[in-house]
């Protein structure tokens, strides 16, 4: 029973005591109405914490190693090439765009963990600093899937075939009231591909349909209309901000897929670009865009994961938090967005580190030796840091040290039979 502040009960007059008492009754109601809402729109449940590791440092161009990547070992059983493999191998960040706002250490990109897997965790330096963190490898026409898991505020993009500069067709990740996942830009002068699906509208869960006002491809629900919608859970004509509340994951990964091919020689064809999502637990891939334009020739490029400079990039106010990514792989296409065959590595391959035979020695400046597989070394101190990393054949290994590093260093040798670790004393002249 509710009792009055003056000892009475509810069945008994209180006088201005009951009204002041419904008052504050009133307010705490409406208080836990506004708790639960912004419990539903939290993303408080992403990653933390944020890892602590050595950032992907600038790198120029002239240096950028095409070589020294994970992405040309064999494909899994669904086609694809890894492009992470629990470390930066394979990435280097790039300075030279205006996100960076001429810092020459950029934005941050690290390796944390999450479920006990590995993830490149990217945020803001400071709170206004950019940068873009790249493949060593560059691209042509692909498909790339990866998860993701962003907090809302976080301006982020996957740059294709983009220079050093930055200059490129970007698939947006702007998690970020105005924009959307998934659209099309024109990064550093390209015009005329601002293409938005949708808008978020304030927060996460809310969002406008069409995000701007650039014709067809700007709208999600007419896009979704053509391209069967019900097969993948949406109405019949189309996908809603309903279905977006349903199908995006706001306090879990998220997988995300993108195409982007054509216009690799002049006047054989449209740039087309094509996006898809689905929830980590769903095996349902939800379109976003369709998109093609006109004729243009964007030669190979890198892929780049953006840290937007300028403050657009701040997370949940009280507690920034920075997006994640995981899982990162591709394939490749041809001109026409159809899958290249590729040869998986054999099953019957034995997983038996045992079988890795390896003769190696370091001096100041060189390794030498061999290993009877193909092979992917990572040099790393006692610490567990990565000095550098290189592939090769199997045979004969005189590998030049890129770093300065001496004493008692780890290499740890990957080939299609395990891992195996080897630690090796390194002397200076």
């Amino acid at each position: 029973m509710l009792h009055c502040p003056n000892g009475g009960t509810m069945g008994h007059l209180c006088g201005r005591n009951m009204e002041i008492h419904m008052s504050w009754l009133k307010n705490a109601v409406k208080s836990m109405m506004i708790v639960g809402t912004v419990s539903a729109l939290s993303v408080w449940a992403q990653p933390t914490p944020a890892p602590t590791t050595g950032d992907a440092p600038c790198v120029e161009e002239a240096n950028v190693n095409p070589n020294d990547t994970v992405a040309t070992g064999g494909v899994d059983a669904d086609g694809y090439f890894s492009m992470f493999d629990g470390t930066l191998k394979g990435w280097f960040q790039s300075c030279k765009t205006g996100h960076s706002e001429g810092s020459n250490v950029g934005a941050i990109f690290r390796i944390g963990q999450s479920e006990g897997k590995p993830a490149i965790y990217s945020n803001q330096r400071g709170t206004t600093t950019g940068g873009l963190l790249m493949t060593n490898k560059k691209f042509t026409n692909y498909e790339f899937v990866f998860q993701m898991w962003p907090d809302y505020g976080n301006d982020g993009g996957f740059f294709n075939r983009t220079p050093i500069n930055g200059r490129c067709f970007q698939t947006v990740l702007d998690y970020i009231a105005g924009a959307s996942v998934g659209g099309t830009w024109g990064e550093g002068g390209f015009t005329g591909r601002d293409f938005r699906p949708f808008s978020f509208n304030g927060n996460e869960q809310t969002i406008s349909i069409p995000g701007n006002p650039n014709g067809e491809m700007s709208n999600w629900t007419t896009i979704t209309s053509k391209l069967n919608p019900t097969s993948f859970g949406c109405p019949a004509t189309g996908c809603t901000q309903a279905e977006w509340r349903t199908m995006w994951d706001f306090d879990n990964w998220n997988d995300f897929k993108l195409q982007f091919y054509g216009g690799s020689a002049n006047g054989t064809g449209n740039i087309h670009m094509k996006t898809w999502f689905k929830k980590t637990t769903s095996t349902v891939w939800v379109p976003i865009i369709q998109d093609t334009t006109l004729a243009q020739v964007v030669p190979p490029g890198f892929i780049g994961l953006q840290v937007h400079g300028g403050g657009r990039f701040g997370g949940t106010p009280g507690a920034p938090k920075g997006t994640w990514y995981r899982a990162i792989r591709w394939k490749p296409l041809d001109d026409k967005g159809i899958p290249i065959p590729q040869k998986p590595i054999p099953t019957s391959v034995a997983k038996n580190p045992a079988l890795i035979e390896s003769r190696l020695s370091a001096s100041a400046t060189m390794l030498t030796g061999s290993v009877n597989s193909d092979y992917t070394i990572s040099v790393q101190d006692l610490q567990g840091r990565v000095l550098e990393s290189f592939s090769g054949k199997a045979g004969k290994i005189n590998h030049a040290f890129k770093t300065n590093v001496y004493g008692m260093l780890m290499f740890r040798i990957n080939t299609e039979h395990g891992e195996k670790s080897v630690s090796i004393m390194r002397i200076p002249n």
